[in-house]
């Protein structure tokens, strides 16, 4: 469900950035050499697209591929977020979990 879960979200977040780029998906398409029918799929969580792909989608929006990924609009409410934040760290292993408290820190 978690992967599904990201790839629903990543969709979305590119379609959020391509519109407010005032791009079709073909035109989306055409600017990073996919199909606008993967652009699609992309879109609605349907396609797992590669790192290379992800690349070619940020440049082809003219920014950097971290920006595909800041879902902060998805969610405002701090309790929620928490929550949600606990949730996908709850089974993580020690060192996953020290990897991510770095992270944090570096965020912070």
């Amino acid at each position: 469900m978690r992967g599904k879960k990201v790839a629903e979200l990543l969709g979305r977040r590119i379609r959020a950035l391509r519109k407010s780029k005032g791009l079709t998906q073909e035109q989306l398409g055409a600017a990073c050499g996919v199909n606008y029918k993967f652009v699609g799929g992309i879109e609605r969580g349907e396609e797992n697209p590669s790192l290379f792909i992800l690349q070619k989608i940020s440049e082809g929006l003219g920014m950097e591929v971290i920006e595909l990924f800041r879902f902060h609009h998805e969610e405002s409410d701090p309790d929620k977020l928490k929550k949600m934040i606990t949730d996908i760290i709850k089974d993580e292993k020690s060192d996953r979990l020290q990897l991510i408290l770095e992270i944090v820190k570096a965020i912070k």
